[in-house]
């Protein structure tokens, strides 16, 4: 594994991971394949010492750069790594009784994602559905800001989304779309044992289909000074909401 490089651009179900918490959270994932680890000497003995199964190689700073890029905050180690995206919600592990499940629409940024995955693993919603259009694929943006969460959640990139949707509904899910216009307080989904929150992005928010699909929309109270909230809060407030009931 000396000779490693950068993977093929073409091949996106790989990728350089980098940032301590997201590797260390990869590396104890069961699901999750580790292709090759890379640390700076100083890094180096810790991983041995605490991963002695795995083969760690000892690089300098510019591989590593040459790999992920400058100014990233790597904190000495990377990993290449398969993606454990999903490609059908058919994939996904439901249970019976109470069941959560997050969608995202419209939300393109993957910073917002990764923020979002992390809310989801910290309020218990352990499923989330993103479209395959205008949706990056699992990358090392999302792994660092979901800071070790994107371990802890199944996601499924799906081709149609609206479909996706159907399927939830014949499994006897709830459709609950988040909208500045819904009719529906956040208190009156709590109690729903299967449930689906689509959220959208703060600019364009769902699309029409999308939101024709939901079964009801949901509206969070806030001030009539501000316009709308970034998806990633809007995502932490209504998780937070739906793991009180």
């Amino acid at each position: 594994m000396k000779n490693q490089r950068k993977p093929n651009a073409s091949n996106k179900s790989q990728y350089y991971m980098y940032g301590n918490h997201a590797v260390h959270a990869a590396i104890q994932n069961k699901n999750r394949t580790i292709k090759q680890v890379y640390c700076l000497p100083k890094q180096a003995d810790e991983f041995k010492n605490q991963f002695k199964h795995l083969n760690i190689e000892i690089v300098q700073n510019d591989f590593i750069t040459k790999q992920i890029g400058k100014d990233l905050p790597h904190q000495g180690v990377i990993a290449l790594v398969d993606s454990v995206f999903k490609k059908n919600i058919e994939d996904l592990k439901f249970t019976t009784g109470k069941d959560r499940v997050a969608i995202l629409d419209q939300i393109s940024d993957p910073q917002n994602i990764g923020a979002i995955i992390r809310s989801a693993a910290a309020f218990g919603i352990t499923k989330i559905i993103l479209p395959s259009d205008n949706c990056p694929d699992e990358n090392a943006t999302i792994a660092k800001t979901a800071c070790g969460c994107l371990e802890l959640v199944q996601v499924a990139k799906v081709t149609n989304l609206k479909n996706s949707i159907e399927k939830l509904k014949k499994m006897n899910f709830w459709i609950a779309g988040l909208d500045g216009k819904g009719q529906e307080d956040t208190s009156n989904i709590t109690d729903i044992e299967k449930l689906a929150i689509i959220i959208g992005s703060e600019g364009k928010g769902m699309r029409r289909l999308t939101t024709e699909a939901c079964d009801f929309l949901v509206k969070i109270p806030i001030s009539e000074k501000v316009e709308s909230l970034n998806a990633s809060n809007a995502a932490g407030i209504i998780f937070y909401c739906l793991a009180r009931a």
